[in-house]
């Protein structure tokens, strides 16, 4: 019949009609997850964070984290001006100075040869292995902030971890134990070689280049802090179960199309006679 044919072609253009509003729909959603993805990323402070790391290992692998002048501390016989980190990776020994009369003799590598003569005693390097262990936590602190800023965290724990900037502000911490640890470092040297310095010479003992090194690492996860902390955040979390129960609203089929009216009526039963 026309009609029914007419009927037939109008339910089915409305139910393309909603299928491309459906797909439309779920297209929008979509987009606006991946862009609020990508906005919760904060490259900023990952970058500081990466080049707090940058720095830790370059300080660890500087030959210069103290100067030294005018004590008795030797190497190979000759005067040794610094002290670096590199130094005490190796377990070591006292090889002497256990008598304050005798000079304080301490192996740094397998070598028998790697000996250093009146430059740190026992407590020295236990200090100096003490401030080995804290740069590779502050390394590992700032890794794991790099990766939260990087990535986008799922669960809640790791998304305050990241808002707030713990691990920024861990190694910021732990910056400033190093550098106690390193100023603790040059007193215990410096009173070795006031003890073993010739009568006329002066003692000079002073930073270089790694402590400063820390230093500048801990002030770029400063910045790091800040970038998170300052940064505006929504006030409410969206829920991944909403999202997929629009998904599943999205994805249930069409309704079914309503009955013809003419159908029914040929399914119903004839009135009653008319009786006056």
């Amino acid at each position: 019949m026309p009609g029914r044919s007419e009927n037939r072609d109008s339910r089915r253009s409305r139910s393309r009609r909603r299928r491309g509003h459906r797909d439309h729909h779920r297209r929008h959603r979509s987009r606006l997850r991946t862009r609020a993805k990508s906005s919760d990323r904060n490259f900023p402070a990952a970058v500081c964070n990466m080049l707090a790391i940058v720095l830790v290992c370059t300080s660890l692998a500087q030959p210069k984290w103290i100067s030294l002048d005018g004590g008795g501390c030797t190497y190979d016989g000759k005067a040794l001006n610094y002290i670096g980190a590199q130094q005490f990776f190796y377990p070591g020994r006292l090889l002497s100075g256990v008598v304050q009369s005798e000079p304080t003799s301490y192996q740094f590598s397998p070598d028998p040869q790697d000996v250093l003569i009146n430059c740190v005693n026992f407590k020295a390097a236990l200090l100096m292995k003490t401030v080995i262990a804290f740069c590779f936590l502050s390394m590992l602190a700032s890794l794991s902030g790099f990766i939260l800023d990087l990535t986008v965290p799922k669960n809640r724990p790791c998304r305050l971890l990241q808002r707030n900037a713990i691990p920024s502000i861990v190694t910021v911490i732990l910056s400033v134990v190093i550098n106690l640890f390193c100023y603790w470092f040059t007193t215990e040297v410096e009173r070795l070689q006031n003890q073993t310095k010739l009568p006329t010479s002066k003692v000079v003992v002073d930073f270089d280049i790694s402590f400063y090194l820390i230093t500048a690492a801990g002030g770029l996860s400063v910045f790091a802090t800040a970038f998170n902390c300052l940064r505006r955040h929504p006030l409410y979390e969206e829920s991944d179960q909403g999202e997929s129960l629009l998904d599943d609203y999205d994805a249930l089929d069409v309704l079914p199309p309503p009955v013809p009216e003419s159908a029914i009526t040929t399914n119903l039963p004839p009135p009653p006679a008319y009786t006056p």
